[in-house]
This record gives C-alpha cells, structure tokens and sequence, in this order.
C-alpha cells in the first residue's frame, strides 16, 4: 500500500513518523477502508517498535486534511449488522492511535469532518492552522446517521456534555478559533507554521512532558461540566433539554439520527468504554440501513454532482471579478449583500436614493449580526461593507462581468432596465434576470445581445435559500449560462439549469400546489387544517403560511403568469386572491392575510376570508386525503416538466423542489417519493382523483407511458 490510495508515511531523523493523506480525487480527502486498514496496520507495527518517537498526521492537500468517509461507500450498505461492524472496525482502528505509548498529533490544515474529525479526536494533541479553509465538526446527523468512529464517545469525554450536544445535534461546522473555544482543538497557530509547531509540540510531548503540555493547552472543563459527569440529576436536566428542543425542530420518524445521538453520548457518559462504543456501533447500523440516511446521502450526492455539472452545456465560464445589480429593492439588496460577502466588488444601482439606503442598511444588519455572534470580527464587516458601491447611474458599468436584474416583475420594465443596461455594458458581459416567472426570452425579446441574456433566479431571503434556478433562454449562450452557473456556486448555492418558461420549475409545480390549497378552501376545508396535514407530511409550512410569508400580491402576479400559461389545468381561478389582495391582506409583510400576525408573528387564521371565499360549512377531511391532493397534483406537474426536459433529469428536479420549497428532505425528493409509493399507485390514485374532484388530476401522458413501460423516474 501507498500513495495510490490516498495515505503514506515516512520516518524523520527525529524518530517522528509522518503519515500523509493525499486522496486520489484532486481536491478532497477520504477515508476508505483501504485507508483504515493501513492505518491500522501502521499503528500495529509501531506499537512493536522502540525507535519511534512520535506520530504526526497531516495532509498534503492545501485546505483540506480529511473530509470523512466516502458517502458513496456507506450509501451502499443495507444490512444493519454489515453496517455496525464496518463502525466497529474504525473504533478498532482509532483505539489503536489512542493506545499508542507515544504521543500522536494532527495538524489540522483545512476540512476536517466526519471520520476526520473522529481520529483527531483519537490523537494525544489536535493543532489547527489559523486559515478560513479550517472547517472542524461531525455533521453526520445531517445525513441521517450519527459519528460512528467513537465521535458520540470521545467527544463528550473531551469537552464536557453541552458542548457535545452542540457540535454533534446541530452538524455544525467549526472555524479553528471557536473550535479552540469549544475545546476541540488544543492550539490555533498561524497556517504557514503548522507542520512547524506541530512538530514542536510533538517533541515536547516525546520527551516527557506530555501531562505538562496536557494541563497547558487543553481547555479545562467548566464547573458545570464536570458536575454533569457525576451528578445524575444534572446530567439527566441537560439530555431532557436536548430531548425536547430537538423533537421541536423534528420528529423522531423522520429524523431518528439526531435522538439516537442523544443516546449514544449519555452511553459515554452512563456506561464503561466498550459498552458505550457498542451502542454507537449498533445505533450507526441501524440508521445506515434506514430510509431516512438514504435520501439524505442521495441528496448530499446530487447536490456536489449538481455543483460540477451545468445542465449538459460545455463551455468555460467567464472569471467574475466585478458585479452589478439593478434595484435595490429586498431582493437586490440581498444579492448584493451575498456577493460582497464572498468577496466580489459589486455596484448596487437604483433610481431612488432611499431604497439603496434601504439595502445598504439590511446588509449592514446581516453582518452585524455575524459580529454579535463572533463569526465576523467588526473589520471583516466593514471591509465587506466596502465592496458594496451605491449609484444612481451606470458609472463604471463598463468594467462589470455579469449585471444582475432585479426590479419590479413587470415585463416592460425588465425591457427597458436591459435596453438601458446594455449601453453602457461590455459586449461579452453577462445580464442575469432575477424573475420569478416571466420568461428569459420575452425579456430579451428586444435585446442587442440576446445570446448574453440568462435568468438567475433567487429565492427569499437570499441569504437563506440554498437553491438558484439558472434558466437557459432559448438564445442564451452556453458561456452566458456556464457563468451565471459558476457565480451560483462562489455565492456558496446550490444551482440548478432549467429551460426556459412560465414559471421555470419550482415556482410552476408549486403553484399547482397553492392553487388546489385554494380550491380546498372554497370546499370549506380550514386554513389550519390543511396547513396541518401539510405540516404533518414533512413540509416546512403549510401552503396558506407560505402564501402570507410569500407575500399575496406577488402570488397572485405569478398566478395570473401561470394560469394564462397553464389555462383550467392549474385549477381553481384568479378571483379568490384579487378579492384576498383587494381586501388589503397582503400577508406577513402588512400583518393581514390567511393569517393574523401581531408583531411580525401569526397568531389565528382569518375568519373574514371564509366569507370572501364563499366556503360552505367547515369540512372534516383527514389529513391523508388533503396530503394526497395536494402532494399528487405536484407529483403530475413535476412528470410533466420531466417530459418537456424542463431539467435534464428527476434528480435535478427533486434537489430543486427540496431546495427550492422545502419539499420534506427524507423523503428524498417529490419524485422519489413518487417512486417509494410506486408509478401505478401513482396513476391510479390521480385517475381516481380526477373522477371525483376534476380533470386537472388526469395523469400526464408520460405517467401513463410510465406505467406501460413499467419504469420509474429515477432509472
């Protein structure tokens, strides 16, 4: 064994053993079970020696030490017992770095994740360099499993109970400084002397005074902690605590990995050594094996594959080194708060002096707010905040790359703010519409270079939202397309190319959905109720919620969009929300709406709009029943913008409804659900849903198709 899977070593004249990872992939680092038994074997060999005098792991990659195991690898295990022995064998191989007489220190250079994280925590010191490629966590939960290396055992032992809970409940990501606060890194020096001081601290520790350098550089657990340890009521207080907060962000069906995490770091504290690491064991196992991990890890899959495909264009995006935005309004302003932050110069135009004001404040408060919660020294925020260039003209526009379009969704205004922009632009720049449903080629219908037009549509709040809809006019360019993909990925989103029309993607299957919430409503089913069921399927919020947080007036713009386009398919008509909007109910952003809100927050739902709905007598539909319609119409439409190639393909299709809506995570997509509930089952329940409730639920032709060629969506 040797470089060629990803791991190596060598012995210095100081007697120190150098193991280096350098994985085959270019740019990350992982552990294979290639890797683990030649680490094992090392640490066997060196236990047997008496000329070495220390262990140093290191990475030869710039900003990367060791991302964790391959996903790939675990997404391929089913059986429960196979999976819980593969865990079993890397707690063997991390004991044997732990067990070690002589000292072992990591220097950590960059990610550092999952299994990575898990055998630092092994080692007798961990250093990390001060550069913001430092990313040191255990994020497994978020992929539906917890640590299964000993991360739910040595960690608690290391840092004390609440700091355990923190980093492995939450999956969250940790800068070297905070990860020196939390007690998870022993010391932070600057990144050009890390091997230096690594290996300084290893001699020290080799040459005896390995207590010494303990009780110096470790963080001493608080009082609190170490009560925890041994007062029963107090540690019992904390796990209740994590208990009931996590079951209110999720439930335990839908996401078991967070509370059999919960478990699994009481065992290190409540059990011996080997007990506790066999429950992790089995514990891992048994959520590998489970439905939730494999949606979770096919969405992990999709979304890095997402990040270096661009819908099947081949061509070499432009460098963005400059960037303008037009408007200033929520959703120009969060754009050029987004780009600023990943570092790139943007000029922000507007004709009003007081809606760039407007922006400039609300980027001031995101990065305050970074401030207050230490993630951003005060520096860094007004450095970021000088990349921000407000102007009432075109000034400079000449020198932009890509010009993002973000006014009023309006196609005659979009015309002219394009007609107006290209005078002023470089011929090879890119223009990128911010619209939520007009199409790419009506906007650049009167365009001068129709080839340098895409869309690039972000969802709100900008800095939220994950998902970016790159959208391909029919005379857009694959460079144009190629550099509004590649400027999605540097503002850290989550792109997905789709074709140009009504709607694009998300907007048009999800209007679906809200349109036959509305139709449930004028058969008298109870706001509540149906935001209820939806709520129960897994959704981040019912469809009445999301309309008041959506805001109604720009829901209804969108409908009149779509339903011109989609005509009676769509369901239900225009009148119930004109006569909504008309009622002065605009949702969250006026505090009236499906819902009531007092101070920004919702309180009942609006009783008055059951009169302007003309809704019968409230109806008692189960659950089921509203989830079926409301899941099923989507479901139809989504096979429909399949079939039009919309996206490439199902997989691009669910990531962007996931992304994009929230559409539940564990399910793994709307049509991988589809698949788990089968393609017949599927037709038939729309056909029967049709026969009852209207021709807008007749399955699409290619359903059908589907159905006699017996395929799936995902192939």
């Amino acid at each position: 064994m040797s470089e060629s899977i990803g791991i190596s070593h060598q012995i210095d004249s100081n007697g120190f053993v150098h193991v280096v990872f350098d994985y085959p992939e270019p740019k990350v680092n992982l552990l294979t079970p290639d890797i683990l038994s030649y680490i094992a074997d090392l640490m066997d060999k060196l236990s047997q020696r008496t000329d070495v005098r220390g262990v140093l792991f290191k990475s030869a990659k710039p900003g990367m030490f060791v991302a964790g195991m391959d996903v790939d690898r675990i997404a391929e295990i089913h059986d429960p017992v196979q999976a819980a022995e593969g865990a079993r064998q890397g707690q063997m191989v991390f004991q044997k770095i732990e067990d070690l007489r002589i000292p072992t220190v990591v220097a950590i250079n960059g990610t550092c994740l999952g299994g990575g994280t898990e055998m630092s925590l092994a080692c007798t010191f961990r250093v990390a360099g001060d550069d913001k490629a430092v990313r040191i966590g255990l994020p497994e939960v978020l992929l539906g499993i917890i640590p299964g290396f000993g991360g739910t055992q040595r960690l608690p032992r290391l840092t004390g109970l609440p700091t355990a809970l923190d980093v492995i409940l939450t999956g969250k990501q940790l800068d070297a400084k905070r990860a020196r606060k939390a007690g998870i890194v022993d010391m932070v020096v600057p990144q050009a002397y890390l091997e230096r001081e690594a290996l300084k601290l290893l001699t020290q520790a080799a040459e005896g005074s390995r207590e010494r350098l303990l009780a110096k550089h470790r963080r001493k657990k608080k009082a609190v902690e170490r009560l925890m340890e041994v007062f029963a009521p107090l540690r019992n207080y904390a796990l209740d605590k994590a208990r009931k907060k996590t079951a209110e962000r999720v439930k335990e069906q839908d996401y078991p990995a967070p509370f059999r995490a919960i478990e699994s770091i009481a065992a290190a504290i409540t059990e011996s050594e080997q007990e506790g690491y066999d429950f992790e064991a089995r514990e891992i196992g048994k959520l590998i094996a489970g439905e939730t991990s494999k949606s979770l890890m096919w969405l992990f899959k999709s979304q890095n594959a997402l990040k270096k495909e661009v819908g099947g264009v081949h061509a070499v995006p432009r460098k963005i080194k400059r960037a303008g935005v037009l408007g200033a309004g929520i959703m120009g302003g969060g754009i050029s708060q987004l780009a600023a932050d990943k570092g790139i110069p943007v000029r922000l135009k507007d004709i009003n002096n007081e809606a760039i004001l407007t922006a400039l404040r609300t980027a001031d408060g995101l990065w305050k707010k970074k401030v207050k919660r230490r993630r951003m020294t005060r520096r860094e925020h007004e450095r970021r905040m000088a990349y921000i260039a407000p102007t009432l003209s075109e000034t400079g526009f000449r020198h932009l790359d890509i010009v993002i379009e973000a006014v009023v969704e309006r196609l005659e205004i979009k015309q002219a703010v394009l007609a107006a922009a290209e005078q002023h632009l470089d011929e090879r720049a890119v223009f990128a519409s911010n619209t939520s449903s007009i199409p790419i080629k009506d906007i650049a219908a009167r365009a001068l270079r129709p080839e340098r037009v895409v869309g690039l549509h972000f969802f709100n709040p900008v800095h939220r939202m994950p998902l970016v809809e790159v959208i391909a006019g029919e005379r857009s360019s694959p460079e144009a397309i190629a550099t509004a993909h590649q400027l999605s990925i540097r503002l850290g989103k989550v792109p997905v190319v789709v074709q140009d029309g009504p709607g694009f993607l998300v907007n048009r299957i999800l209007m679906f959905y809200l349109a036959e919430a509305m139709v449930l409503l004028k058969e008298g089913v109870k706001i509540e109720d149906a935001d209820a069921a939806m709520l129960a399927f897994g959704m981040p919020m019912g469809p009445f919620e999301l309309m008041d947080a959506v805001g109604l007036d720009t829901g209804l713009h969108v409908a009149k969009v779509l339903q011109s386009a989609f005509g009676e398919r769509i369901g239900g008509d225009d009148s119930l929300m004109e006569s909504i909007v008309a009622s002065d109910r605009l949702g969250q952003k006026n505090g009236k709406g499906f819902y009531k809100y007092k101070a920004g927050k919702k309180t009942v739902p609006d009783s008055e709009i059951y009169s302007l709905a003309g809704s019968p007598s409230p109806r008692d539909i189960p659950p089921e029943t509203l989830q079926e319609r409301m899941v099923l119409i989507m479901v139809n439409e989504a096979a429909r913008c399949l079939a039009e190639n919309v996206v490439r393909e199902a997989r691009d299709l669910d990531l962007a409804m996931v992304m994009g809506t929230g559409f539940p995570p564990f399910r793994g997509g709307l049509l991988r659900h589809a698949d788990t509930l089968g393609v017949p089952v599927v037709a038939d329940r729309l056909s029967r849903l049709a026969d009852a409730h209207g021709e807008r639920f007749r399955p699409a032709d290619c359903i059908n198709e589907m159905v006699r060629a017996q395929t799936r969506f995902h192939r």
